[in-house]
């Protein structure tokens, strides 16, 4: 047995798979979407310029009608040059499309609900030949701007998959060449369901038509659906740095490459730039990255465990499924209540420290006791230091907002009737 593993992998995915994909990023749109976070234009901007970098092939920079800053951003971040596609999102709506196309870009991803729950809520729509209408006169007024539309089918695992298909021939008559699958609000909480919605999605749709995947995290799915999706026939995976996003957030980008990177999809991402990046999304967002996030968390390839320690340095695929060097990272062997003999023996060897196995024991039990009797309040500590900072930099108070709307309304010139 030479590899010393078994590529269970292929035994048990059998098939055809693509051979690369093209990552499509939105974490200046969809991330900056988390709850409270608000990007400067310049952090917008280094942002952009990293992930273009590090080899995303897709960037949307943002919702032109969200603020006057959002549009600084999009019209600098479109003038920068980037080597992948700069686009932006929007209503299917005309103030959104005008808005596009003043900012200077011409990809435009259009969104609209496509489940009857959003059309009934969102719209007042109970047909879905009114749905496709809207779309459609809507595409075309996009063209006639000079956009290149790609049609994003908000909650498109909430509707009927027949109508969806529909939809997505009607579209491609119109000349929409690239659409996106939203698992919107995970519809479906089986990701093996899922897989099959998006196979049967992309199979009875127009063969010119190309897919990208839109999953969320709710119930902690949206990396796995991601590359379900991929397997389905999606060749662009959309993400965000660290899966910032709304609510639990999105399929993250670290998380999504480093899985298609290890089935043998390529991605064009550097695996050493993820850890870079992760890190500026974490500065600008003001959102920490959680400790055992994979890839990127602080404990990714940190190691206590005297079991797990010991395998490590014999041989660290024995608990890596990726290693540390691969993602820009570096190992590290903790000392603590779980150290064992084996990893406290290699530190001594390293430091030149000489040892008996009597002197590995009584250092271990050592270790053990500091840690066991090691007081919590610093953590308890930094634990509510965490939650005050969470609700008072996540959102403006609503104090805050009341005060201000007291005194717009003692301002006649605010107050005038149109």
């Amino acid at each position: 047995m030479t590899d010393l593993l078994y590529d269970n992998e292929r035994r048990f995915m059998p098939g055809a798979r693509p051979e690369r994909v093209v990552i499509w990023d939105e974490t200046l749109r969809d991330g900056e979407q988390a709850p409270g976070v608000a990007f400067h234009v310049e952090e917008k901007k280094a942002i952009a310029r990293l992930l273009a970098e590090v080899g995303v092939g897709v960037l949307c920079a943002g919702m032109p009608v969200v603020s006057e800053d959002e549009r600084t951003a999009i019209r600098e971040i479109a003038g920068m040059d980037l080597p992948c596609v700069v686009g932006v999102t929007g209503r299917c709506h005309e103030t959104d499309l005008q808005a596009a196309r003043d900012c200077g870009v011409r990809e435009f991803f259009m969104f609209l609900s496509v489940s009857p729950l959003h059309m009934r809520c969102k719209f007042g729509m109970s047909d879905y030949r009114e749905l496709r209408a809207t779309a459609l006169r809507h595409i075309e007024l996009g063209q006639q701007l000079g956009l290149r539309i790609t049609f994003i089918a908000e909650d498109s695992t909430g509707t009927d998959p027949d109508e969806l298909c529909a939809l997505f021939h009607a579209i491609h008559a119109a000349g929409v060449q690239q659409a996106i699958i939203c698992d919107t609000a995970v519809r479906i909480p089986t990701p093996l369901a899922f897989y099959h919605f998006c196979r049967y999605v992309i199979g009875e749709s127009p063969p010119g038509l190309t897919f990208a995947a839109h999953c969320h995290n709710d119930l902690g799915h949206a990396a796995t659906n991601t590359v379900l999706a991929v397997l389905a026939g999606a060749t662009f995976p959309t993400v965000t740095v660290n899966g910032i996003g709304e609510r639990a957030g999105n399929a993250g980008l670290e998380q999504v490459v480093a899985t298609l990177e290890k089935m043998g999809i390529h991605t064009g991402v550097r695996l050493d730039g993820l850890y870079e990046l992760s890190q500026l999304v974490e500065r600008a967002s003001g959102l920490p990255v959680s400790m055992h996030a994979p890839v990127v968390g602080f404990n990714a390839f940190r190691h206590e465990s005297g079991i797990h320690a010991a395998g490590v340095l014999e041989d660290p695929r024995t608990y890596e499924t990726i290693l540390p060097e691969e993602v820009g990272r570096r190992r590290e062997i903790v000392f603590g209540k779980h150290s064992g003999r084996r990893q406290l023996a290699a530190l001594l060897d390293e430091h030149g420290i000489p040892h008996a196995p009597a002197l590995v024991e009584q250092l271990l039990a050592d270790i053990k006791a500091m840690k066991e009797r090691q007081d919590h309040a610093a953590q308890q500590g930094m634990m509510a230091m965490l939650q005050a900072y969470y609700h008072t930099q996540f959102g403006i108070a609503t104090s805050a907002i009341l005060d201000r709307a007291r005194e717009l309304a003692e301002d006649p010139s605010v107050m005038v009737r149109e």
